[in-house]
């Protein structure tokens, strides 16, 4: 049946380019057999097509590649690509918004300039935000057994897949037909401690006549890694920078010139027992004594606890010859658990956590940080989330009579639910209870700080863990997006006839809705949580599409490809855009052999749910105070000003009237096959973003008010009226005239961001008659040009060049060995990320003219994997992710916890997984 011949001609076609595919006889290099594949859909096409290079450059990863490269879970396929080179927020970063999900971001750009699919329908969006501001794709949900392959196409793909399709289109396919059951168990562990891992997969599939049906289970576990399960993360002993190691100062008492205040031995002795035993009497160099231990910051997640499971079908019934009935539904369960480290607490946060001791007549702070053994429980304070998520289509599909209309008619949703829970201290709780216990009543407000008669005895006493616990709050948000369409898809191959050869159309109508809900705590963003704000929002909108593409053969070796789509987006409340989209693209075949390629395309992204509608929502920040320093301290240089370094709180909201993000690009490469055991290429891609949503510059604001104030702008001019408006400031009779209390922002249409590179892909396969088959594959991706702009009148920043706003990679590469003989396969996998800068430059504005400013070396690590058959249907398989065990690439300017940047490599060092198959009920 047709359905048949088209799996064979995908499952031939995928085999033909996958790198990790090994010679199976001379009969492969037939140019004539594979000229006789039925026509499959390419990622970045919506026509069939024999061709499987065409002129949009794909980099496919099979289900076989996942495994044969020691890849755990679909995140770490996406992130181990050269294509990969922005750094990102996943697991590691614990304290951020989005501590359970796993991003990616394609050529440097935003996570959400990447669209995802799963079989080219799009996912809903993680309902957390990135950063606290932007909607993504969370690619932790999505379970490897039931992944087929994942196809990348970077750049500009908005005429084929619409909204969000800038740095490219991931489009993960999932398994359609399997023959018999296949079971499989995995478990591992890492040998610098820590992340022991099982996953179980069962997969099955069966044909009966006219329906075909495929099945799927995955269940997995993850053990956390906290930093004190490594020697290499558990002590501030460990700080690349000899003069900063120094123990947390988990107790001390400050005075207003920075100093110590000496507690004495003594008063560090009932603290000894906290921390495991670690809390002693130490030291800082030039700064004093204190009660601290050594071993408080590895109390922290740098691997997150994760268990999940996951079911997957997929059916397929043939009504008659000429038309299918099908259904598919994913489901997916993970429950996730994170340690940002240990609460603390300071008196008066609202002034910086100084008070006024009347005992002593100065200024003084106090931190104050919570212990394992105070909470009760070394995970009491740990994030706790669950994550359900569903993606589900109903269609039909067949051909239209007896002609060469094919039509592909279906619903699809899927939707995303975050159930999340939190202890975090009442900030009217927490205050009470050191006031009581420690600092006594207020007696009077000193230029406004509060006046205290602090009892020392009470600060250095521990918690019992009912006193912990009797200042906390639970925080339980339950957050959830979900987009849902109508797709009608007609496709001709042979539309009509020319001298070169048949026309190919296809044509699409959409209509769908997205919703998005992030209902926080209204604790949380009404400042009752100690040093703590949040993000909130909820809304809808309706969008329709309408598209066509085309493909036409001008002469037998010249073929061209036009796509044309039209979006239009309303939102619920008011608010809409709609935007016009295309793509031109050449294939000129001078042989057989060779393939040259070209394309233009425009692009666009609908600005995020988020950003149009955040409700109010908070930030703490430092900013300069350019009036006070204006009108105050005349003359004073803004860097030494008394108001440079002002602490206020922000809040932020949507604005419904941002339009579409616009982006053009442009790319051209050359594809070299002699025969079907070697193929080169090499790619050229630029992309140009203009209205990039970002948010208003909080400095150019300052700015603008101090002048409106000064009479320096007229003050009733829009610019000075919506600046007066944005900036809060004290009374005259407040303790501080004139202090800044409030800062008000929102997203704006307004940057640009410009990029450009060079892809370059080679496989390799050969056999032996004594040695076996061989294969090498090789990957690589250099940029060229990152550029961005803020506003109009901003300078263009070179972000490779400018680390202060950018530590991504300029260039990756990655290869592979195998090698396959009788029983044996053995693959070698290895990754080369480029030189990134040190954080020295990341922490400056000066970038590399900062003091010790640099670039830490290359980082390069090796997955090796060893697969034996047993039987025809019993394997086993032991890998070794990060063979040589390296560490991220040392950094002598990294004095923050865990010492190495976060954002671009991980610090799990070596890790094993011994792995058993067993397939059974195969048709003979």
């Amino acid at each position: 049946m047709k359905r048949q011949l088209l799996s064979a001609a995908i499952c031939a076609a995928i085999t033909a380019h996958s790198p990790l595919s090994f010679a199976q006889s001379d009969d492969s290099g037939d140019k004539k057999g594979v000229e006789t594949l039925d026509r499959i859909t390419v990622t970045g096409s919506l026509i069939p097509q024999v061709q499987v290079e065409t002129a949009t450059p794909i980099t496919s990863i099979s289900a076989q590649d996942i495994q044969k490269q020691g890849f755990k879970d679909v995140y770490e396929v996406l992130r181990s690509q050269p294509l990969a080179t922005g750094a990102v927020q996943d697991s590691q970063f614990s304290g951020g918004f989005t501590p359970g999900a796993k991003p990616i971001s394609l050529l440097g750009l935003d996570p959400g300039f990447t669209l995802v699919l799963i079989d080219g329908r799009p996912m809903a969006d993680y309902p957390l935000l990135y950063n606290g501001q932007s909607n993504f794709v969370d690619l932790a949900s999505i379970p490897t057994s039931m992944v087929e392959r994942i196809d990348i196409a970077p750049g500009n793909q908005s005429s084929i897949y619409g909204s969000s399709a800038i740095a490219g289109v991931v489009n993960i396919i999932l398994k359609k037909r399997l023959d018999g059951t296949q079971m499989s168990f995995r478990m591992g562990s890492y040998d610098g401690g820590g992340g022991g891992n099982q996953r179980f997969q069962l997969t099955s599939g069966h044909s009966w006549d006219k329906l075909d049906l495929t099945a799927g289970l995955q269940l997995s576990n993850q053990d956390p890694i906290y930093g004190f399960n490594r020697k290499d993360f558990d002590s501030t002993n460990d700080n690349p920078n000899p003069a900063a190691r120094y123990g947390s100062r988990t107790f001390v008492h400050n005075a207003s010139n920075g100093a110590y205040i000496d507690p004495g031995a003594a008063a560090c002795a009932p603290l000894s027992g906290l921390f495991g035993g670690t809390t002693i009497y130490d030291t800082r160099p030039g700064r004093g004594n204190y009660c601290g231990s050594r071993y408080e910051p590895g109390y922290s997640t740098i691997l997150n606890k994760e268990r999940s499971a996951s079911g997957y079908a997929n059916l397929n019934y043939a009504l008659n010859d000429s038309t299918d009935v099908y259904a598919t539904v994913l489901l997916n369960r993970t429950k996730n658990e994170s340690n940002s480290g240990s609460r603390f607490w300071q008196p008066s946060i609202d002034t910086s956590g100084y008070i006024f001791n009347n005992l002593t007549g100065d200024l003084e702070s106090y931190q104050r940080i919570f212990s394992p053994e105070e909470t009760g429980d070394r995970d009491f304070n740990n994030e706790r989330q669950t994550a359900d998520s569903y993606n589900v289509a109903l269609g039909i599909k067949g051909t239209v009579g007896q002609s060469n209309w094919d039509y592909n008619a279906y619903y699809a949703r899927s939707e995303y639910h975050i159930d999340s829970r939190q202890w975090w201290p009442l900030k009217d709780k927490v205050e009470d209870f050191f006031r009581e216990h420690f600092l006594g009543p207020q007696l009077g407000d000193y230029y406004g700080y509060p006046i205290y008669e602090p009892n020392d005895t009470g600060f250095y006493t521990p918690l019992t863990p009912e006193q912990y616990r009797s200042f906390q709050g639970e925080i339980r948000t339950k957050s959830k997006t979900w987009t849902q369409n109508v797709n009608l898809q007609f496709t001709n191959t042979s539309l009509f006839s020319l001298p070169a050869g048949d026309v190919g159309f296809a044509g699409v109508l959409q209509t769908g809705q997205q919703s998005w809900s992030n209902p926080t705590d209204p604790r949380v963003v009404n400042d009752q949580f100690w040093g703590l704000s949040g993000t909130q929002g909820a809304g809808k909108r309706d969008n329709w599409a309408a598209a066509v593409e085309l493909r036409v053969p001008i002469f037998s070796r010249l073929t061209a490809s036009l796509s044309g789509r039209y979006d239009d987006y309303k939102n619920k409340g008011g608010g809409s855009d709609s935007r016009a989209t295309w793509k031109a693209a050449l294939e000129f075949r001078p042989l057989d052999s060779l393939l040259f390629r070209a394309n233009y395309a425009t692009a666009f992204k609908s600005p995020d749910m988020a950003y149009v509608f955040a409700g109010d929502s908070g930030f703490y920040t430092f900013v300069p105070d350019y009036y006070r320093c204006a009108t105050e301290e005349p003359g004073v240089p803004i860097s030494q000003c008394s108001y440079n370094d002002e602490q206020v709180r922000g809040s932020r909201a949507g604005n419904p009237d941002l339009k579409s993000i616009t982006a053009k690009s442009w790319g051209g490469g050359v594809v070299w096959s002699p025969n079907a055991q070697f193929t080169v290429s090499a790619d050229y891609y630029r992309i140009k973003i203009d209205n990039k949503v970002a948010d208003l510059d909080l400095d150019l604001l300052l700015r603008n008010e101090a002048a409106c104030r000064q009479g320096q702008l007229d003050a009733s001019s829009p610019t000075c009226v919506d600046a007066l408006q944005r900036i809060g400031r004290a009374g005259a009779n407040a303790p501080q005239p004139n202090q800044i209390n409030t800062v008000a922002v929102n997203p704006i249409n307004v940057a640009k961001e410009d990029v450009s590179g060079i892809t370059a892909n080679m496989d390799y396969r050969w056999a032996t008659d004594a040695w076996g088959s061989f294969m090498l594959g090789a990957r690589y991706n250099v940029t060229l040009k990152h550029e961005s702009q803020q506003y109009p009148e901003d300078p263009v920043i070179g972000l490779l060049r400018d680390p202060y706003y950018s530590s991504e990679f300029k260039n990756i590469f990655s290869g592979t060995v195998g090698w396959q003989m009788g029983d044996w396969t053995t693959t070698l996998y290895g990754i080369r990320y480029g030189r990134t800068p040190n954080f020295a430059a990341q922490d400056s504005t000066q970038g590399y003219a900062a003091n010790n400013a640099g670039r830490v070396k290359a980082w390069t690590t090796f997955n090796l994997t060893v697969d034996y058959a047993v039987t025809d249907d019993v394997s086993l398989s032991l890998t070794a992710n990060n063979l040589t065990g390296e560490r991220p690439p040392r950094d002598r300017t990294y004095t923050s916890y865990p010492y190495y940047n976060i954002f671009n490599y991980n610090g799990y060092g070596r890790s094993y997984m011994l792995e058993v198959n067993w397939r059974f009920g195969r048709s003979q």
